[in-house]
């Protein structure tokens, strides 16, 4: 193990040493400015520099707009500065010496005199510890999967079994559930993806819609729920087209890999809107493999003096067979093959997901000494069907579930020396599922039987962030959190419900003044609940009621960042009561017991550089995590696991990127490294590690139209054979060995092309 971690390391503070001596011969120059809206001259907080070049190499603004940041002495060097709702800029960098405030205006048509003062600000709800991946990363490879702009992330990893199964976890948080994401908040334009039993379908999402996401890993923040492994935000789009304007792509590849997409964009003075179609398919690599995912979007928005309403309206339809694990013998001899019992039955399942949410925001007014009082409030419902057929019955799911939130925000107090936001969320669910027995060839027989569960949260959150002089800046949060659930069956009724919970948090950094680096330091804590059925189940079957995990998160951080340079180390510790612990018994059934204490602790790792060679820019990117989770008292009646590593997680990974760009011209090369992680408690089993090389080509035509970029890429170039994931604990029924591996995709070619991005 240490000679493994040596090898992984040793390149990375190399490669630091070389380059931060090289770095050293080039001169720098102190960019410092504000960028405000050109109507009002009001400051632009948040707002973002990058190098037109090189994205990964920016800054953000302060509360009041302002900016330092230190550059390359390049002063023809191109910077876009870019704020959300407004038209972008591109500036030299001796532009920006000559003028240091820039004006961005408001991006409504031109015709149109009203001023867009009031906007969805995402980053308000987090702190500075939060990851942000912008465009260029969310639409990489071929598009058809989001996991891959994801995984490999310091202190995220996503296994994938099929483009239907697949598990993200943040810092080891959810590694462990069989068959989805769990403990882990997911949101989309600020509304809940994740259901009232915790889980979250992450591929409900088209990637190449997305203009940014954050991920926070550790405790999600207080407004967001606090949940124990953290949370992904998804922020759509804006095209920003002229009215009716359309954009269109496809890709092909290996294994029946397709994607259609179109989207139709409309403005009228005030209003936009966007109306996306997206059509996904793969015949697989594995027998009874087949997927087809249909996606239909509308997001619109209406912009006035002082308010914004966003509207979504997405529609999902999912058809996928389900090929299932393998065990070792299978995984190794014949990985194209589907599970004997899964084949035998055709199982699959056909989804239907509908979401709608209305989010209006309004500026109240400026209140003495507390700044200006915005409120954001959201309304929101859905509906989830799933009809699935499995070797030992077939299920069908039915789920509504419907909310609302609100946010008050002072911005710019000085009352407080910052700002502050308070609000809360409330969310209500009813899930009804009822189970069939599974004839020859998957046919339904007879009912067997039915359930109805009522899920219902709610949380209430606050968050004030001061500045404390020039250096000193803290975030202090709370989240007060209570979960309720309801189970009814024939003659029987049974409630259970959780304590209310206190989930407190404080961030404190530390910047000097006109430096290339800063540091912080974070406490807070978490919370994961477990699903209704487990709750119940225990409470009333066993005697012994279900609780929740909860967990403290102690981290620290220091970040570099100069000439092109980017480096970024965080350590972490996170504690675990009454962690949750997953069985799967012989029907399907997914049950929790509290499995005693656990110790997820590691090093986060991110590293940047680029370099100009005349018209060339080259640009390499590094991302390690070294993950020791370990369980601290963990007993069942087989065992003691005390003291094992926590199963499903890769104890170290390194993903590195290096890409070129010139004339128009675009190509990266990745590559994946994992360390063999265990697939049982007992850590008798585990899934080999593996590295992994990935390739891409592009060119832009941008005269063509709006814009045409063709590329083609392949993955997995060496052919590797590994698991691209396991499923933790399996167990071998019938006396047939346990089925603990998905083998992941081997080499594949794609080709794509994209208009009017």
């Amino acid at each position: 193990m240490q000679r493994y971690l040596r090898l992984i390391l040793l390149p990375i503070f190399g490669a630091m040493i070389f380059i931060s001596l090289k770095g050293q011969e080039v001169s720098t120059i102190l960019l410092k400015g504000k960028v405000i809206e050109q109507e009002t001259g009001e400051a632009l907080p948040f707002a973002t520099l990058v190098l037109v070049k090189d994205p990964q190499q920016g800054v953000a603004t302060d509360m009041d707009g302002s900016f330092s940041w230190e550059v390359s002495a390049n002063t023809l060097a191109e910077v876009e500065v870019k704020y959300l709702g407004f038209i972008s800029q591109r500036l030299t960098i001796g532009d920006i010496q000559e003028n240091s405030t820039i004006a961005l205006a408001s991006d409504v048509a031109p015709i149109d005199p009203i001023i867009v003062r009031v906007k969805i600000n995402y980053d308000e709800l987090y702190s500075p510890t939060v990851q942000r991946l912008e465009q260029d990363a969310l639409w990489g490879e071929d598009a058809i999967n989001i996991a891959r702009a994801f995984d490999g992330l310091p202190g995220v990893q996503i296994q994938q079994g099929a483009l239907n199964t697949q598990r993200l976890s943040l810092r080891g948080i959810g590694a462990r559930t069989p068959f989805a994401t769990d403990q882990v908040r997911l949101y989309w334009n600020n509304f809940p993806l994740t259901n009232g039993a915790g889980e979250s379908v992450l591929e409900d999402i088209e990637s190449g819609f997305l203009e940014m996401a954050y991920v926070q890993t550790g405790p999600a923040p207080a407004a967001l729920g606090a949940n124990l492994g953290g949370s992904i935000q998804l922020v759509s789009k804006q095209w920003n087209r002229l009215n009716w304007a359309t954009s269109f792509g496809a890709s092909v590849g290996d294994f029946g890999r397709n994607r259609e997409w179109v989207n139709l964009h409309n403005r009228a003075g005030k209003w936009e809107q966007d109306l996306s179609v997206v059509r996904s398919a793969s015949a697989g690599y594995r027998d009874n493999n087949d997927y087809e995912r249909v996606s239909g979007t509308i997001i619109g928005r209406v912009n006035n003096y002082t308010n914004e309403t966003l509207y979504l309206v997405h529609l999902r339809q999912m058809q996928a067979e389900i090929p299932s694990s393998l065990n070792a013998n299978d995984f190794a001899e014949k990985p194209t093959a589907a599970a004997f019992n899964w084949a035998s039955v055709n199982g699959r399942e056909d989804q239907l997901t509908y979401l709608l949410g209305l989010q209006h925001t309004h500026e109240i007014g400026s209140l003495k000494g507390l700044g200006k009082l915005i409120n954001r409030s959201s309304v929101f419902g859905g509906r989830r069907t799933n009809d699935e057929v499995r070797p030992f019955n077939i299920i069908n799911e039915d789920s509504y579930q419907y909310g609302l939130r609100t946010n008050f925000i002072f911005r710019d107090a000085p009352a407080l020396k910052g700002s502050f936001q308070m609000g809360g969320e409330l969310f209500l669910e009813n899930y009804d599922i009822t189970t069939f027995q599974v004839l020859d060839g998957g046919a339904q027989g007879d009912e067997l039987g039915s359930q109805n569960e009522n899920r219902f949260y709610y949380f209430a959150f606050s968050q004030w962030t001061a500045r404390w002089g020039k250096n000193w800046k803290t975030v202090v949060e709370g989240n007060l959190r209570q979960t309720l659930y309801s189970w009814q069956a024939v003659n029987l009724d049974r409630e259970f419900n959780f304590d209310p919970v206190f989930l407190p948090s404080l961030s404190v950094f530390y910047q000097p003044a006109d430096k290339g680096w800063s540091m912080h330091a974070r406490v807070n804590r978490g919370i994961s609940q477990p699903d209704p059925s487990s709750s119940i189940d225990n409470s009333f079957l066993n005697g012994e009621p279900l609780q929740a995990a909860t967990g403290w998160n102690r981290e620290v951080g220091v970040k570099w960042y100069a000439n092109e340079f980017y480096l970024e180390i965080t350590a972490f510790q996170m504690d675990l009561e009454g962690a949750l612990i997953q069985r799967q018994d012989e029907i399907g059934r997914v049950l929790f017991f509290n499995g005693g204490s656990a110790r997820h602790q590691g090093i986060e790792f991110r590293f940047a550089k680029g370099w100009w060679l005349n018209d060339h820019f080259l640009h390499f990117k590094t991302n390690y995590t070294l993950a020791d989770y370990r369980f601290r008292d963990f007993r069942e009646l087989d065992g003691d696991y005390s003291g094992n590593d926590i199963p499903g997680v890769h104890p170290h990974r390194w993903r590195s990127d290096l890409s070129w760009k010139a004339n128009r011209w675009g190509a990266s090369i990745s590559l994946d490294v994992a360390a063999k992680q265990w697939v049982d408690d007992a850590n008798t089993t585990a899934a080999d590690g593996f590295s992994v090389v990935h390739a891409r080509l592009s060119h832009l035509f941008p005269r063509l139209g709006r814009g045409l970029k063709i590329y083609a890429g392949c993955n997995n170039i060496f052919d590797q054979a590994y698991a691209g994931m396991v499923q933790v604990n399996a167990s071998g029924f019938g006396g047939n060995l346990p089925r603990y591996f998905y083998p992941a995709l081997p080499r594949y070619f794609y080709v794509g092309v994209d208009y009017g991005l």
